[in-house]
């Protein structure tokens, strides 16, 4: 498509829809109903076959579906729709939009629970349908797009942060399970979660809530307000103001018992991974062995004595909550470092409000207009920081390895001896191993969402139309404290004004010195405008032949500043992305119901980048209804994900489990060969441990592209029984991956063997003990590049039943379940499956894909009481991934994740039952009463999860929490 093309396209597509819509405004000749009425005021899975007697009326409302242009007389679509209405959700338990989309089977692996406060994206959650990560799944707000949050998944993977959209106003969730870019352009490519808010509310009504584990911990405060005036079929408008609150109080590790509260698994077949296991070490005691350093070499150049014991610094020994030991090393200290400071989730407060009005332009139109605000603060306490550091990339007045070598001096810089060095007397510097204990360490993440949208929509002549402008910005203030400044602390250690001996004793500016508070403001920003018609042409068959046209412009932003500038602050991620784009794009749909048991759908869209690359993207859907009873659909569509901004204008250094460093190396470092070609032993310098991947932007790469199609069919043999069975198929080329074959570049190292094109290998410095065995590898540093293909491919399947067993009693029973049959990921080393197993451990943040999702409701309404029970599963799998281990690996646990012991390979299936009971008091009151893990299921062991202590927070956070009790009440006047 030529440029002219193009422009001529969208300049007809946006100019016909604004020329009808705003004379049509005026004109006001004939009544429309609100386009976005209930698409299922029974909370079901949006596609019920409608029954022989149940033919729609001439009265019947128009609904418009998530993923079509067309207005309905029924939520039936050839894709497959799951829409949870207001009731649905409350007679869950769930209280906000996060909830209620993770509930979902469809949501799987690379999803971000707030719950993981340690990832890159803090105080954000993030939908993956598909578990294509949250890049590929769209959400929207009413139909129209929303600004990313500024702090993307991996320093990668942009989303909409669910923690910012208001829960007391939401109408329904509508989760479109299909790929929809012909509608709604790129990040469409595993489906669409379009959160549709109320368009009316009248008087006032307002709900309370509290809540508390079994344990005494785990409050929780919730409360809304919400004020509406206006009928909007008598007075013609209707007003309302919303306002919520929310406080989740913070969840440590030491809150819960064995084994979330320790790294120290021995009981149980495990290792104990504690710190200062194994001589030395980083414990908030610190410990010093003599040692030496290079004529002219600075502090982070230290070498240990050969033979020189280890020893506690202060005098009276190892300190408050940590353990004493003594060997052939010399004294030291262990301590159960993440046990005693891990979180298991955060402190969070929200606030929003909303105003909303909508008004009648006549009789067959209607102008809204909607303003909000919303705040979130996330507060994270984190571990004391470690003395020796990897230094982020970037710094190049220290070694690579930052101060992973640091020795106290035996003089200080005015000539004294250095009274925290035990050696200086002997002329000797002192090796330190050490935790500022007395720095607390956290991040404070305080988000605000400014969003505001006006449109109008009606019919005037045959023609429907709508159009809506809206603007976003969305700004994230974080603050880090405790993290150690590298010239800082080399200045305090030089001249000895840091306190190693007894840190109780260091003033608070010393403190700052070495650790001075960081800040930074991230913000992204969306403005935009759209608008289509909609027109009946001619009547075939099976109904009319309708057209849809429309065109939309929109511009984004994003602006996110390191927060380590100049890479001199140990363990702060020098994560970078800015950048800005305006997309123009022009698209159709085309509706031929063929005869009146087949409807044809017909849809595509260009979207065209400031970047300068464009994109077509078509769909085409069927409806087969042979019988009122059964309805076989299937669809087929191409779409694409366009670069984001970290990865055409970024960087960002993740961290990645490191494979099995091979075991010639492992004997240069004091182990012993094996029998059977293994080896055992080796010192801290070859232990599997984490180690940094730094990716780089690429401002070459190209837009992912997407392949889908779904099949399935609708059945309903009777009026109070229905079911349907979608297959679903995805195939992604072209994906921008930042060293997926990083894994490769570090066992080609160690071989001695050219690595992959692009990549390359910063080494840690020598092993002290050992200083002529070879360096093992630090970071790999790797471009963002194309050069992977996912392929997945699974069964949907839902059913409901609806029984009157008396006049005032009904019961309903919902079933949601997906089987994912196969999920792979394709690069040049090789073909990795990831179903069944915690891979792709790097993609998903070590969260794993389940094969197995689902849940279970069932419902029963007696009068004013009603009572639901609803239980969640999600299967086993194992602790393997092929991107760790290398292509092909996942199915031995030889290779598990946790220490490669096979005993740990096995993670646990879940079930987690939740209870509500609600009584309707009077139509003014209304009193509920949740048990949430009712029979208090206890998260799965899960030891190579890092994203949660010994646990799975993706899927298993309720079993952290254990039985919970929420009480609340809905109040209107």
């Amino acid at each position: 498509m030529t440029a002219s093309l193009r422009a001529q396209l969208l300049a007809t597509s946006v100019v016909a829809s604004w020329l009808i819509a705003f004379p049509a405004a005026a004109q006001a000749t004939a009544s429309v109903g609100d386009a976005t009425t209930a698409a299922s005021a029974s909370g079901q899975t949006a596609s019920t076959v409608q029954p022989q007697d149940a033919a729609p009326q001439d009265n019947t409302p128009d609904i418009v579906v998530t993923g079509t242009l067309f207005s309905r007389t029924n939520a039936e679509t050839p894709s497959p729709v799951t829409v949870l209405t207001a009731d649905n959700l409350a007679k869950a338990g769930i209280n906000n939009v996060t909830d209620a989309v993770r509930s979902i089977s469809a949501d799987n692996s690379g999803s971000i629970p707030i719950a993981f406060s340690a990832g890159f994206a803090n105080g954000g959650a993030g939908v993956s349908l598909r578990g294509l990560t949250v890049n590929s799944t769209l959400v929207l707000f009413d139909g129209v797009r929303a600004a990313n949050f500024p702090l993307a998944d991996d320093g990668q993977k942009s989303f909409v942060d669910l923690q910012t959209i208001p829960d007391a106003i939401i109408d329904r969730i509508e989760v479109l399970k299909d790929g929809a870019s012909a509608t709604y352009g790129a990040d469409a490519v595993a489906g669409v979660v379009n959160i549709i808010t109320k368009k009316q509310i009248t008087g006032i009504s307002g709900t309370v809530e509290a809540g508390i584990s079994q344990r005494g911990d785990a409050a929780e405060r919730r409360a809304s307000l919400t004020m509406g005036i206006g009928d909007l079929e008598k007075d013609r408008f209707n007003a309302y103001l919303s306002v919520e609150y929310q406080h989740d109080a913070l969840i440590m590790n030491t809150d819960r018992g064995f084994p979330y509260n320790t790294t120290d698994l021995r009981s149980i077949g495990g290792v104990d991974a504690n710190t200062g296991t194994t001589g030395g070490g980083s414990s908030t005691s610190a410990v010093v062995r003599p040692a030496t350093r290079l004529p002219g070499g600075s502090l982070a150049d230290g070498t240990a004595v050969p033979g020189g014991l280890y020893q506690v610094l202060n005098a009276g020994g190892c300190g408050a909550g940590t353990i004493a030991h003594t060997t052939a090393k010399g004294s030291f200290c262990e301590q159960n470092i993440i046990g005693q400071t891990g979180v298991i989730s955060p402190e969070q407060s929200r606030f929003g409000a909303t105003a909303h009005f909508t008004g009648k332009l006549g009789d067959n139109a209607q102008l809204y207009a909607v303003a909000t605000y919303y705040q979130d603060k996330v507060v994270t306490p984190g571990i004391p920081q470690n003395i020796r550091q990897i230094l982020p990339v970037g710094n190049t007045s220290l070694p690579s390895t930052g101060t992973q070598n640091i020795v106290l001096p035996a003089h200080l810089t005015n000539g004294a001896l250095n009274p925290n060095d035990p050696f200086a007397a002997s002329g000797l510097d002192a090796q330190i191993f050490y935790r500022f204990g007395d720095i607390p360490q956290g991040t404070v993440a305080f988000s605000r969402t400014y969003r505001g949208a006006i449109g109008v929509n009606g019919e005037s002549g045959g023609w429907r139309y709508t159009a809506d402008l809206t603007g976003m910005r969305s700004t994230v203030d974080i603050t880090q404290s405790g993290f150690i400044n590298a010239p800082g602390l080399l200045a305090a250690i030089a001249d000895g004004s840091y306190n190693f001996v007894n840190p109780s004793l260091n003033t608070q500016a010393v403190r700052d010195r070495i650790a001075p508070t960081l800040r930074s403001t991230a913000n992204s920003s969306l403005a935009m405008v759209q608008a289509n018609v909609t027109r009946n042409l001619l009547d075939l068959p099976g109904g009319p032949l309708a057209l849809g046209i429309g065109g939309s412009v929109r511009y984004e932003s994003l602006f996110n500043p390191s927060i380590n500038p100049f890479g001199d602050t140990l363990n702060a991620n020098p994560i970078q992305a800015k950048g800005s784009h305006t997309v123009e794009a022009a698209y159709f749909e085309l509706s031929a119901p063929l005869v009146k048991s087949l409807e044809l759908n017909l849809a595509g869209r260009y979207d065209h980048y400031s970047e300068g690359y464009g994109h077509f993207s078509p769909k085409i859907g069927v409806k087969f209804t042979p019988i009122p009873q059964l309805a076989i659909r299937g669809t087929f569509s191409k779409g694409f994900r366009a670069p984001g901004f970290a990865e055409t204008n970024g960087q960002v250094e993740g961290f990645i489990t490191a494979p099995a460093i091979p075991c010639n190396i492992v004997v240069q470092h004091g182990g012993t060969a094996t029998a059977g070609g293994g080896c055992t032993g080796g010192n801290q310098y070859v232990r599997p441990g984490a180690l940094g991947l730094l990716s780089v932007a690429n401002p070459n790469i190209k837009p992912e592209l997407s392949r889908s199609f779904t099949g399935g069919v609708v059945l309903q043999p009777v009026r109070w029984l229905s079911f349907t069975v979608d297959y679903y198929n995805i195939k992604k080329t072209d994906v921008i991956a930042g060293g997926p074959d990083y894994a490769q570049a570090i066992n080609a190292y160690y071989a001695g063997t050219a690595l992959p094109a692009g990549y390359s290998v910063i080494l840690n410095a020598r092993d002290p003990e050992f200083p002529t065995g070879t360096q093992t590898v630090a970071v790999v540093e790797a471009p963002y590049v194309n050069a992977a293909s996912i392929r997945t491919s699974g069964l949907d399947v839902s059913a409901q039943a609806k029984f009157k067993l008396a006049d005032n009693i009904r019961f309903t029973s919902r079933l949601e379940v997906t089987d994912i049959f196969q999920y792979k990921f394709t690069t040049a080393a090789g073909t990795s499956s990831y179903v069944g197993t915690e891979g792709p451990y790097s993609l998903s943040s070590g969260a794993g894909t389940p094969k197995w999702r689902g849940n279970w409701q069932n419902s029963l309404e007696m009068g004013a009481l009603t009572l639901t029970g609803t239980a969640y599963y999600t299967s086993g799998f194992k602790e393997t991934a092929d991107d760790s281990t290398g292509p092909g690996t996942s199915g031995d646990c030889a290779n598990e994740l946790y220490n490669n012991d096979p005993a740990f390979c096995r993670v646990k299936r879940f079930i987690d039952v939740d209870f509500v009971a609600s009584v309707k008091v009077s139509d003014k009151f209304t009193f509920y009463g949740n048990l949430v893990n009712a029979f208090d299921a206890a998260a799965p062991l899960n030891a190579a999860n890092y994203a949660g202590l010994n646990y799975n927070p993706t899927y298993h956070q309720a079993g952290i929490i254990g039985r919970y009790f929420r009480f609340g009440a809905n109040v209107k006047f």
